[in-house]
């Protein structure tokens, strides 16, 4: 009776020890008991686990091999952070927390340099561990030292006893975490829910993660969403001509400048949004349309938040071809850092100062003067 009362009072503190751990034991429970000749363990497939800790060495390496490893090294820096990366945002959104992107690529960087030093090779923040850990409750940072702590502990202590443990028990706990990490709601409901270009980009990346490799998946699906997301960007820069006269006066949406009477030889064109090298051959294509008897060109750039290499080289390449044709070319409305950019690359001094304003205001005054 008393037994019994002993195992009732340990029936809700065996519930908080987390399921994969009880199959793990029950597989190697049977599998010391009935020695199955057919069941690998991780004893047979890889020989058991060392029960030494590494030394300290320091890699013999030549300068022409450090040259070799270069690029192999930013490649796997690559990987690295992006598996990383891609494992915060899952635990993100399975335990509800945000993640600090930098902290976590100082620290992976940090452990991937010294951990050579002790025989070791990159490693990365992994989706399968991690998620095991959330699905069983361990959250807080100190789920990654404790996991730590315990492999040391398996090496140093319990190495026999976890040589015995059969690869297929660990499958199935990998198969388990790998379905509840896959979260099929979630899934169903982007395809049903999820621009044309994303449903693409998730069934692409699913594929390749199930039928090809989870790295290989990661690199096409960033390399494809910063291509939809650069097309994006560049659909999303407008360059509108404005005509400024008595038919902008009467449209009451209109600001006050718009309202300002310029001459019929002065075009006007505004430019939104980030110009990078997306949509720079946006605004030369508009710009070659521009007729002969125009003498005056003005560029609102007030709405252009920055420009790349590219868009400076065109925008200083569209000065110089009006400038052949005699046309004069004013910008107006550059916010400060835009106009140190252009300043330190030259496109003031090729425009004039002169013909740098700060409103369409000046514009007109500058016109008329």
């Amino acid at each position: 009776m008393f037994a019994g009362n002993r195992v009732l009072g340990l029936i809700p503190a065996l519930r908080r020890v987390p399921a994969p751990l009880f199959a793990m034991l029950i597989g190697v429970a049977v599998q010391q008991y009935f020695h199955f000749p057919s069941v690998a363990t991780i004893g047979t497939a890889f020989g058991g686990i060392p029960r030494t800790l590494p030394a300290l060495a320091w890699p013999d390496l030549s300068l022409a091999q450090m040259l070799q490893l270069i690029g192999p090294a930013f490649a796997i820096a690559l990987l690295g952070a992006i598996e990383s990366l891609l494992t915060a945002v899952v635990a993100d959104g399975m335990s509800g927390t945000r993640h600090n992107s930098n902290q976590e690529l100082i620290g992976q960087g940090a452990a991937n340099i010294l951990s050579p030093l002790f025989g070791g090779f990159a490693a990365t923040g992994a989706v399968a561990r991690t998620a095991t850990s959330i699905r069983n409750g361990a959250t807080s940072p100190l789920a990654g030292i404790v996991h730590s702590v315990f492999l040391i502990l398996v090496i140093v202590i319990l190495a026999p006893l976890a040589s015995g443990i059969p690869l297929a028990a660990l499958s199935a706990i990998l198969f388990f975490v790998a379905w509840n990490m896959c979260d099929v709601r979630h899934f169903s409901r982007l395809l049903r829910t999820a621009p044309r270009s994303d449903k693409l980009l998730l069934l692409i990346t699913f594929s390749l993660t199930v039928f090809v490799d989870l790295v290989v998946a990661v690199n096409v699906g960033v390399v494809t969403a910063a291509l939809l997301f650069m097309r994006r960007m560049a659909e999303s820069v407008s360059v509108q001509e404005q005509v400024f006269g008595a038919s902008a006066q009467s449209d009451a949406a209109t600001d006050a400048a718009e309202r300002l009477t310029l001459p019929h030889n002065v075009l006007v064109y505004r430019i939104e949004g980030p110009f990078f090298f997306g949509a720079a051959e946006k605004l030369e294509s508009t710009l070659e349309r521009v007729q002969h008897d125009i003498s005056i060109v003005v560029l609102r750039l007030e709405l252009v938040p920055f420009m790349d290499a590219t868009g400076m080289q065109t925008l200083a390449e569209i000065v110089e071809r009006f400038q052949r044709r005699h046309v004069r070319v004013m910008l107006c409305g550059m916010r400060l850092n835009l106009f140190e950019t252009l300043r330190s690359v030259g496109t003031i001094d090729l425009v004039g100062q002169a013909n740098v304003c700060r409103d369409m205001t000046e514009v007109a005054q500058r016109i008329s003067s």
